[in-house]
């Protein structure tokens, strides 16, 4: 036992906490953003799972089963390393202050510490799940498999400067990587994208991303200007290397700048080392179906690549039919695609098609550009916490699901945080 605590690692305290019983132990490692994770175990009987409970006082609200196998803990000698935990606080503390609380080991007095407190604050959940700033309406491809209807949109509007400073009096009221500089549209259409960046304060930088085509020219200034903007991490969409099919699957785009782009935009940011994560967007079709493993393996081994994900075509509305017979997966596509990536020593993550109807259904286009501007409706229903909120670039916001029912313009709020906590 002795040697155990010793070993301290990551994931020991350098104080043994008094104990309920001396096989009991474990620490909180996290406390922050309305979740609380860390291991807990009983180590006379370390293949059951104990239960962390998280308490205010005496009311109970949060439990897990410190059950999630870490390897740092199979290689400190717990057991098979299945110890560690994750509790989230309910969403009905979104907004609210913090609180003081205690995580406990079911049917014990065996408390938890957390930065050497066994009572210590912690920090309610966010009021928004995200914000999605779309800094403009418009994207200078068409893709054919595109979830927004670009038809009627003539020309590229882009967010003011005024504007954008008041969506950023929201940015300390989402977590980590929770304010979006738009994933529907191409933020680089903005011109001062670069200076919006540089707008966030340096404290919230690591709750900033956004997606990118890379398909039009871009400057290795701004790619340095990205390298240390300090941001979270850049989604870049990569669903061929096939200059045909890129052309058909990214239309008005050259694989060939594309490419350009991506070469360029990896080398920078080796010579960072602070530099944001890359993260990679590939959307699964018959005609990359092949090619898709060699796509992950190809962006983690040239392009820096930290993440892949794998995604299913959205059904909606105005994908012309031809599209959807030409390219869309079927469903016993999806076990073998699965099988293949399975054999990648690579991380990734694979965003499935619904199970249920979800060939039969067609879901609306994301046109949420035409929402009437600059109206303010009253809610009649209740919104759950937490919110989540998408802006256009005149300032207007919605509530995602809700956009029919709610709508405000920013700037006309004297204060959107305790606006939005009142709601």
């Amino acid at each position: 036992m002795k040697n155990l605590w010793e070993n301290r690692g990551s994931i020991f305290s350098r104080t043994k906490p008094a104990l309920a019983s001396p096989s009991l132990c474990g620490f909180v490692d996290r406390a922050e953003e309305g979740t609380l994770a860390g291991w807990a175990a009983d180590l006379d009987n370390p293949e059951h799972p104990v239960v962390v409970e998280i308490r205010e006082g005496d009311k109970l609200i949060a439990s897990a089963a410190a059950d999630v196998y870490r390897r740092d803990l199979e290689l400190a000698g717990l057991g098979q390393g299945r110890h560690a935990f994750q509790c989230s606080i309910p969403a009905s503390y979104s907004g609210l202050p913090n609180f003081t609380v205690t995580a406990q080991i079911q049917g014990t007095d065996f408390l938890l510490p957390y930065q050497g407190k066994t009572h210590f604050v912690a920090e309610a959940p966010p009021l928004f799940s995200y914000i999605a700033a779309d800094i403009v309406n418009n994207c200078n491809l068409r893709c054919p498999f595109c979830v927004v209807d670009y038809t009627d949109v003539t020309k590229t509007e882009v967010m003011s400067d005024e504007t954008f400073t008041r969506l950023l009096g929201l940015i300390r009221s989402v977590p980590t990587a929770g304010f979006w500089l738009s994933c529907l549209h191409e933020p680089t259409l903005h011109p001062r994208l670069n200076q919006f960046l540089e707008m966030v304060p340096r404290d919230c930088r690591q709750k900033i991303w956004f997606t990118t085509n890379l398909a039009k020219p871009i400057s290795e200034e701004t790619f340095i200007a990205w390298a240390t903007s300090g941001i979270h991490h850049i989604n870049v969409s990569l669903d061929t290397m096939d200059d045909e099919l890129f052309a058909v699957l990214r239309k008005f785009g050259r694989y060939k700048i594309f490419h350009q782009n991506l070469d360029r935009l990896a080398k920078v940011f080796r010579q960072y080392s602070d530099a944001p994560k890359l993260r990679y967007i590939t959307v699964a079709f018959r005609s990359n179906f092949e090619e898709i493993p060699k796509i992950v393996e190809h962006s983690h081994t040239h392009w820096l690549s930290t993440e892949n994900e794998i995604r299913y075509t959205y059904n909606v509305a105005h994908i012309v039919d031809e599209f959807r017979r030409e390219h869309y997966l079927r469903k016993d596509d999806w076990p073998v695609l699965t099988e293949r990536l399975s054999r990648l020593p690579y991380k990734y993550v694979i965003a499935y098609p619904p199970e249920d109807g979800y060939e039969e259904t067609i879901m609306p286009s994301a046109n949420y550009f035409e929402i009437q501007k600059a109206v303010q409706m009253v809610p009649r229903p209740s919104f759950d916490r937490p919110l989540e909120l998408r802006a256009r670039p005149d300032g207007t916001l919605v509530i995602v699901g809700r956009e029919s029912q709610f709508a405000v313009n920013v700037n006309t709020l004297e204060d959107p945080v305790r606006f939005f906590e009142t709601l």
